[in-house]
């Protein structure tokens, strides 16, 4: 079977090292691809937001399934031109696509439609958001560039003044271009993230693995907003009681809503969850697998990924496709990033990439292959390394090795990746620990008071 791959970062990596794996009779060819991706499938050279180059591709290979990584190819509307060919493709249209592409007007939708989510106002003037902040939301309060912004248009502002200079930031000094034409003012949530992805066939979803992923450049969650440098999975707040309450709580209703609005949703539907007091509630969704949390995802799959991507790109339905499995244990991934990411990323530094065995994954998404056959940074996020392993303190323990060992000039990662689900293990077997020591002194005692106890 022909599959056209679009997009050559990790996330695309990790795409195709699943469909691979599943069927090694898979004829995958990617466009533009990356050294990673080249070890298995074809690569072309067409940009992944040419669209009628992207057309003109799928055609002439004759591709019996397209499959779409990034939002960019998403929002330019990849999906419609391929479906007027009668090319099968898995992903949204670009009306669909802006559930991610336009933060103000998914959020007014799950304001009407009553989906779970913070309170937020739109705004195109730098002078009534600031008006907004002060007078109904105060701090801390998050400030979104409402489109595209490569994952870093989310701020977080623990302070009146760090709100007034996010907002001048998005809307007069356009540090995110077009993205911010708009800004969200939004209210602050508390608790922790969450990812959770689901298939989506515009009526039903099959829901996928949850992860949590690592936004802050530095141990800790300290320094700059990026794309994310790193996440796990399986994240143990996230239940099979949480994902039900998930599914019929936000997805159906928001599949509901966009429907009603004339833009059903068929693709990957990722809803970035915060879990509250109140329950979980969305932080945005995007319209395409998320990365790195893709490429943690993914390696966990022991059931079929082709199966129903197919399913939903032919325009069927989910009802007849069985749930996704999972291998026992933990998937841990970590961004290895170059010096000066996330604003201003050093390029071209040579690479020395060990080799690793067989429960290490390691996903280009910076990287390129240069004239003198040395592979060189291109990218500001360069290597995403996952380690699956039995339990999560030796996947979180071999992933942050790995990373260590990928040696460039100005590497950079964190090493505390998946640090609160440590906590909370570190936390279960202490409280296990004191349990099993109070019920051996209640023993004890109960022993020594036993007027008929008798030794041997």
């Amino acid at each position: 079977m022909k599959i056209l791959l679009v997009g050559g970062g990790g996330r695309e990596h990790a795409i195709a090292d699943a469909l691979t794996r599943e069927n090694v009779a898979v004829d995958l060819l990617a466009t533009p691809g990356n050294p990673g991706i080249a070890q298995l499938a074809r690569v072309a050279s067409v940009s992944a937001t040419n669209i009628p180059g992207l057309v003109e591709l799928a055609e002439r290979e004759q591709a019996k399934l397209v499959i779409v990584g990034p939002e960019a190819p998403l929002e330019a509307g990849l999906v419609d031109a391929l479906q007027q060919r009668n090319i099968p493709v898995f992903g949204p249209t670009m009306a669909a696509a802006k559930v991610e592409t336009s933060k103000a007007e998914t959020k007014s939708m799950m304001l009407n439609f009553g989906i779970p989510t913070a309170h937020a106002e739109t705004h195109r003037l730098a002078s009534t958001a600031r008006e907004a902040v002060t007078s109904r939301f105060g701090a801390p309060v998050v400030i979104k560039a409402s489109g595209l912004a490569a994952g870093k248009g989310v701020i977080v502002c623990h302070t009146i003044k760090e709100a007034f200079d996010a907002i001048d930031r998005i809307l007069d000094d356009r540090a995110f271009g077009d993205a911010g034409n708009e800004c969200l003012v939004e209210s602050f949530m508390t608790g922790e993230e969450l990812s959770l992805f689901a298939i989506a066939d515009g009526t039903d979803v099959l829901p996928m693995l949850g992860a949590q992923d690592h936004k802050r450049l530095l141990d800790g969650d300290d320094g700059p907003n990026t794309g994310g440098m790193g996440a796990y999975t399986p994240v143990s707040l996230c239940t099979p009681k949480l994902v039900d309450d998930v599914t019929e709580c936000i997805f159906l209703p928001t599949l509901h809503a966009m429907r009603k609005r004339g833009a059903p949703f068929s693709g990957l539907l990722y809803a970035g969850l915060m879990l509250t007091p109140e329950g979980p509630k969305v932080v945005e969704f995007n319209c395409r697998f998320g990365d790195p949390e893709t490429q943690a995802i993914l390696p966990m799959l022991t059931s079929s990924l082709l199966d129903p991507m197919m399913t939903v790109a032919r325009g069927a339905k989910l009802k007849h496709v069985a749930p996704f499995t999972w291998r026992d244990g933990a998937s841990v991934t970590t961004v290895v990033a170059s010096s000066g990411y996330p604003d201003a990323p050093k390029t071209g530094a040579g690479i020395e990439l060990p080799s690793f065995g067989d429960a290490i994954r390691v996903y280009h998404a910076g990287t390129t292959r240069a004239a003198d056959g040395v592979l060189r940074t291109s990218g500001g996020r360069v290597f995403a390394v996952t380690a699956v392993a039995p339990t999560f303190s030796a996947a979180q323990r071999a992933s942050r090795d790995a990373a260590a060992a990928i040696g460039f000039d100005g590497a950079i990662y964190r090493r505390d990746i998946g640090w609160r689900e440590a906590a909370r293990i570190e936390a279960a077997a202490l409280a296990m620990e004191s349990s099993a020591h109070n019920e051996n002194v209640g023993r004890n005692e109960t022993t020594r008071s036993d007027p008929d106890a008798r030794t041997s």
